[in-house]
């Protein structure tokens, strides 16, 4: 039997190859760079970005003039989850691998979104009393007593962020319905895009 790689894939190529107007998942560089930009409008916005903003409006949380914290900066969810925040008035500080004191920055957002990959990395103490905190992580941990030997647990140390957050999304089952049902809106206008209608 013959396994294929797809390692050799040029992911840049692929997406600029791909029609701005079919990119249901936000990255084209046409896209990425609208959400950038003040007064243009992207035809999609990245889905995993916009399911955060989708929570945190539904939650009733106020975006405008608050601290927003953002860890990973990532072309998926960090860099796209920044720009967004910033077009609904945050003050938006990005937390990577060689931000210093990333604890003392993250203990001052109204908001904080971690998407690094690393479980459990954001601590209680990296949190201000009463933070909405949105856990984008997925990371897989060694679990002898789960059935397929692992479980699943987010970047967020659930047990310690809950005593201090106002409210927490889990992992599993937090975002990740939210992401979906927008990768489905945004494949939804694209369908309505392309046979015009309103």
């Amino acid at each position: 039997m013959r396994t294929h790689s797809y390692m050799h894939l040029d992911e840049e190529k692929i997406i600029n190859f791909m029609s701005p107007e079919k990119d249901v998942d936000g990255f084209h560089p046409l896209n990425m760079g609208n959400l950038a930009m003040r007064g243009r409008e992207p035809l999609f916005i990245p889905f995993a970005s916009k399911a955060c903003i989708e929570l945190l409006l539904r939650s009733g949380v106020e975006i405008i003039g608050k601290k927003a914290v953002v860890i990973g900066r990532s072309k998926i969810v960090g860099l796209p989850t920044s720009l967004l925040l910033q077009r609904h008035h945050a003050t938006v500080s990005t937390l990577h691998a060689f931000t210093k004191n990333p604890e003392h920055i993250s203990s001052e957002a109204d908001i904080v979104v971690s998407d690094v990959g690393v479980p459990n990395i954001v601590r209680g103490d990296w949190l201000k009393p009463g933070a909405f905190v949105i856990d984008m992580g997925t990371n897989p941990v060694k679990d002898s007593s789960c059935r397929n030997g692992y479980r699943i647990t987010g970047d967020v140390c659930f047990e310690e962020a809950i005593k201090v957050a106002s409210a927490i999304t889990p992992v599993p089952g937090g975002i990740g319905p939210v992401a979906i049902s927008m990768l489905l809106s945004n494949t939804l206008d694209s369908a309505k895009r392309a046979f015009t209608f309103t």
